[in-house]
């Protein structure tokens, strides 16, 4: 078995049929399409049924709702493919995505690759090519450098999905139950064991913005993201020293992101939550201006305003690249 396909899938049945419709493969016997309905209560495992008894290399696993971490992992446990390869099932596909991942693979013998991607709004697509647009060609990276890009999260980022990985390394790191942003505990465990990590510029996934999921919302899930990057930072410091002050100054500053933004919800309990956790933090290795910045909320806000400036000017003012549809 070459391709082990994995959807999570709760409750997505105005976007499920052309989720798994854009996958194609079908029938063929070296690719499975593992369909993981996570206690839906709409339509969503009729459509599954529909695929399953359609062709052969379908297969469903119908359990409980227990969270899309809990989803992914029985198909992970239940994936029999060298590589593994996590759709979201309100995404899609380019046409012929996972071969192209799945060759460049086997040429390059890597055991990580990822494709650009669109951010797919209702009548538009955003494409972010800032900061690739000097390689219009794959490329690969060893390690240090895959883990390097993974702290900057430039072109390399948390994303479990839309990435093809070696079923082996993913099998022995299954994702964190019960958290959200579960990217965030997991993917440099996964490019600590890689040798060979591929990047194609071009876009072959379609990220579909939803107002009403996890991430495009700011709530108290959020310290989720912060814990996730917290263990991250133990984790470089403790494996990758010569990276530890990157993602110090990564891990600070995305408290303070998340700190301005609870003070932008004007929600007290999200503002004291964060306060909280801010307070528990060792802060003794934060940069002085955090430290400063952290009691005086107007001048955060100003330093903020400014380095948003100056990452636009860094970029050359270049915007996402947007295509109508």
């Amino acid at each position: 078995m070459k391709i082990s396909i994995v959807l999570p899938i709760y409750n997505v049945e105005k976007y499920l049929y052309k989720s798994i419709e854009s996958i194609g493969l079908f029938n063929q016997e070296q690719v499975e399409i593992i369909l993981v309905n996570d206690g839906s209560t709409d339509g969503s495992l009729d459509i599954c049924r529909y695929f399953a008894h359609k062709f052969s290399n379908v297969s469903i696993i119908n359990k409980s709702n227990g969270g899309l971490s809990d989803a992914r992992n029985a198909g992970i446990n239940a994936a029999k493919g060298e590589y593994i390869y996590f759709l979201d099932s309100d995404d899609w596909l380019v046409s012929n995505a996972i071969m192209t991942l799945y060759d460049f693979a086997i040429k390059n013998k890597c055991e990580v690759v990822q494709a650009g991607f669109y951010y797919a709004y209702p009548n538009y697509l955003l494409f972010d090519d800032r900061y690739i647009c000097e390689e219009t060609h794959p490329f690969v990276l060893n390690k240090e450098e895959t883990m390097r890009e993974l702290i900057k999260n430039t072109y390399i980022k948390n994303f479990v999905w839309g990435k093809l990985y070696k079923t082996s390394i993913v099998k022995r790191h299954l994702n964190p139950v019960g958290k959200y942003f579960e990217d965030a505990y997991w993917q440099h465990l996964i490019i600590n064991e890689i040798s060979c990590y591929g990047i194609i510029p071009q876009p072959l996934y379609y990220y579909r913005q939803r107002g009403d999921s996890i991430s495009g919302h700011f709530s108290l899930k959020n310290i989720d993201l912060l814990e996730g990057y917290k263990e991250r930072y133990y984790f470089i410091r403790d494996n990758y020293p010569q990276f530890e002050s990157l993602m110090r100054h990564c891990f600070f500053n995305l408290v303070r992101d998340m700190y301005l933004a609870s003070l932008s919800s004007k929600d007290k309990r999200i503002i004291n939550a964060f306060i909280e956790y801010i307070s528990k933090i060792d802060t003794s290795k934060a940069p002085l201006s955090l430290k400063i910045n952290f009691k005086y909320p107007t001048l955060l806000k100003i330093i903020s305003l400014m380095r948003r400036i100056t990452n636009r000017i860094l970029l050359k003012n270049k915007p996402l690249k947007r295509i109508n549809i």
